[in-house]
């Protein structure tokens, strides 16, 4: 998988251990100069902050939710797929395949045979995770310091995906904002 190379290797790093890198967020200007955020940006703020620096209330983590773990978890469905496939091949600048990124249930319910999400056809399709129990078999689009590679152009599932978590803090800030 040539375009996953890509999201992996920092160029002219050939003699270090190869580790992931990030693709470059799309900045926001929508703010001006002593402009204050509107209650949905500081929300938005608040959540991009816990989930890469306090995920799950725990310091200096990040990327709970895009690991399978010892949880019966799973990273679906997935309800964009042609348009987040369409999105990666554009920011790679390569053609990339729904069977590259996606697990379907005739494959995905025999990775995990004791977990119940993964025998749920209407759970599929899912996020493609890597078989590495070491890291707890995480999104392939996670990078070695658990951050999203693709945040900008994530799917819908993991654009609003809550844990109880974050659904105490975002609970907390509509209440006091």
């Amino acid at each position: 998988m040539k375009w996953l190379d890509t999201l992996r290797q920092k160029p002219g790093d050939d003699n270090q251990e190869r580790g992931f890198i990030r693709i470059p967020e799309d900045k926001d200007d929508s703010l001006k100069a002593g402009e204050s955020p509107t209650k949905q940006e500081v929300i938005d703020s608040a959540c991009y902050y816990t989930c890469t620096r306090m995920c799950y209330g725990v310091k200096d983590q990040a990327g709970g939710c895009c690991m399978i773990g010892d949880r019966d978890f799973i990273i679906g469905p997935i309800s964009d797929t042609a348009r987040f496939i369409e999105d990666l091949s554009k920011k790679l600048g390569e053609k990339i395949k729904f069977e590259d990124v996606f697990i379907e249930y005739d494959e995905g319910h025999k990775m995990f045979p004791d977990k119940s999400c993964w025998q749920n056809p209407k759970n599929f399709p899912a996020m493609r995770v890597l078989p590495d129990e070491s890291r707890g078999f995480p999104c392939q689009m996670l990078s070695l310091d658990s951050k999203c590679m693709v945040h900008s152009i994530k799917p819908e599932v993991c654009n609003t995906y809550l844990c109880d978590y974050l659904k105490g803090v975002v609970g907390y800030l509509e209440d006091k904002l």
